[in-house]
């Protein structure tokens, strides 16, 4: 729907509203009415010339694919160049006196500051 169509569809809104109404040429909601086209034309225009085009946001989308693209192909060489890497090195397991020890001194821990700090 263009803006004319529009427009001409508001004005014989507005007219049947006044002539169901009985509302006068002075009264004060027509003035309110102007005012509020005012307004929305304000905002449109706002609106219209804030909003990006198609083609801008096309190209937007566009080069946030190629750099995602692009990102995703480094990642991928800097894993298999990690994991390269650290194929020569082998995990340790903790020793059960290591596990042990470090059981009791959490505990310990846990018992002093519940005894001194709580």
């Amino acid at each position: 729907m263009s803006d004319s169509n529009f427009q001409k569809e508001f004005e014989e809104a507005i007219a049947e509203w006044r002539k169901r109404h009985h509302v006068r040429d002075d009264d004060v909601l027509l003035v309110c009415l102007d005012l509020f086209r005012i307004h929305q034309a304000h905002w449109d225009a706002i609106r219209r010339r804030d909003f990006p085009a198609i083609q801008e946001f096309n190209d937007i989308v566009l080069k946030l694919e190629k750099t995602a693209f692009q990102t995703q192909k480094q990642t991928t060489s800097l894993l298999k160049a990690l994991y390269r890497h650290k194929k020569g090195q082998h995990f340790l397991p903790p020793t059960i006196t290591a596990i042990l020890l470090i059981l009791a001194l959490a505990f310990a821990c846990g018992l002093l500051i519940g005894r001194f700090l709580l």
